[in-house]
């Protein structure tokens, strides 16, 4: 990751692609091959969601936020962290990113 951009690499099947999230403009960038996926996660990342969050003290502990997914780094990761339940699409947190 650099200062600006905060990258994540995505797959389904055996394609691999990447979201892009520019940390001082608050643009998400989708890149992968397949018009369809592409156009659900661009459509997902681009809607606000209420999301059940992890926030207490503990692992049972949780509380709906209401989040657009550029407007933040946090909720832009939160969001990710959904993003195959909405779209079929896995984002791969330990693969290194281009």
């Amino acid at each position: 990751m650099s200062d600006r951009m905060y990258k994540v690499v995505v797959h389904f099947a055996a394609e691999y692609g990447q979201v892009e999230y520019d940390i001082l403009e608050k643009i998400i960038r989708v890149v992968l091959a397949d018009t369809d996926k592409r156009t659900a996660v661009e459509k997902y990342l681009s809607e606000s969601h209420v999301i059940e969050n992890a926030d207490g003290t503990d692992l049972r502990t949780f509380h709906p936020k209401k989040l657009l997914p550029s407007e933040s780094l946090e909720s832009f990761k939160l969001a990710m962290t959904r993003l195959w339940h909405h779209t079929g699409v896995y984002v791969d947190w330990s693969r290194p990113t281009v």
